[in-house]
């Protein structure tokens, strides 16, 4: 049953909320990185790092996070000395793992390649145990990083799911009336909103569409299944599923828009949104075509049905409708939480992939 919507009281929680799928989304990209770095410096080959070399520490640069010397996380820059195949290295920074608090005169052991003492590692890196822990946690922070992208995923469409408007004619009580329709010349632009669902609602009267007002001043815009009028044309299309445009203002000038895609049912000449049917909501975009051949009426041969329906007709529609209204489709929260999840997925899949690949070469 369609309800009535509390914008006051829903906005600090929704506020809450987008903060918190942010965050989760910000935590699963810095989880991805470092799964993608580790992953790859795992992956380094250090079989060719036979020769041996004995350094010492000649000076220590401790870094303290968190603004303080007694807060935060502690990080080390530590430089050596040390000779090798005849070249003399003063002050080179250290590369490789190191464990333990480094103190300037410790002994630290080097691995590196003949005759390349400049690519000396510490021993403790060419180690295989040290490969497969760094693999072991690059791949687990990588798996709670999609753990984490696919939980927001099943929780935005779960959240959808109870939010799911149910099939506009189901309605148990009357809705609002259209406004009355004023001359498009003589409105201020952008319209009023009132006269966004006016001009919807007069336009619909000569097309298959149906515009139902809601109790909380939005409108749902979709095709006019319920009306045998149209029974024809969407049987010789057979429809056989349908979007529900629903719009909302959130700005003079822009509006936002959530798909939701039902089954249609029909019986006796008409049809019936089904919302049990229900597989998508949020900003959809998805594209059918189908084309018959056989014999027309007229005895000809050859392509008789071709038609195209796509997600877009029911916006279309509705974007010509406005067209000079100054009223534009805005991305709602749905739609948007969605964008940045592909978006965040897609930076730890990139960053992966090219740390993996630097790291091979």
């Amino acid at each position: 049953m369609l309800g009535v919507t509390s914008t006051t009281a829903s906005r600090p929680f929704a506020r809450r909320t987008s903060t918190a799928v942010a965050v989760a989304l910000l935590f699963a990209l810095v989880l991805g990185i470092f799964g993608g770095v580790l992953v790859g410096v795992s992956q380094k080959d250090y079989t060719a790092y036979t020769e041996r070399a004995t350094a010492t520490i000649s000076d220590v640069v401790r870094r303290t996070g968190g603004g303080g010397t007694h807060h935060g996380s502690t990080t080390y820059r530590i430089y050596l000395d040390y000779e090798a195949d005849g070249h003399s290295f003063t002050r080179k920074r250290l590369q490789g793992v190191t464990t333990g608090t480094p103190h300037v005169g410790d002994a630290v052991e080097l691995r590196y390649p003949p005759g390349q003492p400049a690519k000396a590692v510490t021993a403790k890196t060419t180690s295989r145990t040290t490969a497969h822990v760094e693999l072991g946690i690059g791949v687990g922070l990588l798996v709670l990083a999609v753990g984490i992208l696919v939980g927001l995923a099943v929780w935005g469409r779960r959240r959808r799911a109870k939010a799911l408007p149910a099939a506009p004619e189901a309605a148990a009580f009357a809705v609002p009336a259209p406004a009355p329709v004023a001359d498009p010349r003589l409105l201020p632009v952008p319209w009023p909103w009132e006269q966004v669902v006016a001009q919807l609602a007069r336009a619909a009267a000569d097309a298959p569409f149906a515009v139902t007002p809601l109790q909380d001043g939005g409108v749902d815009v979709t095709y006019d299944v319920a009306n045998a009028r149209w029974y024809t044309l969407f049987q010789a299309h057979r429809l056989s599923s349908t979007f529900v445009c629903r719009l909302h203002p959130r700005k003079p000038g822009r509006y936002a828009r959530n798909d939701t895609l039902y089954d249609v049912e029909w019986a006796a000449g008409v049809g019936r949104l089904r919302g049990s049917g229900q597989v998508q909501s949020g900003r959809v975009w998805s594209r059918r075509r189908r084309v018959d051949y056989g014999i027309g009426t007229d005895g000809s041969v050859g392509r008789q049905v071709d038609v195209d329906f796509s997600s877009s007709d029911v916006p279309r529609w509705i974007d010509g409708v406005l067209a000079g209204s100054g009223w534009r489709s805005a991305l709602d929260a749905n739609a948007r939480g969605g964008l940045v999840a592909a978006v965040v997925g897609g930076a730890v899949a990139v960053v992966g992939v090219v740390v993996a690949v630097v790291a091979t070469r």
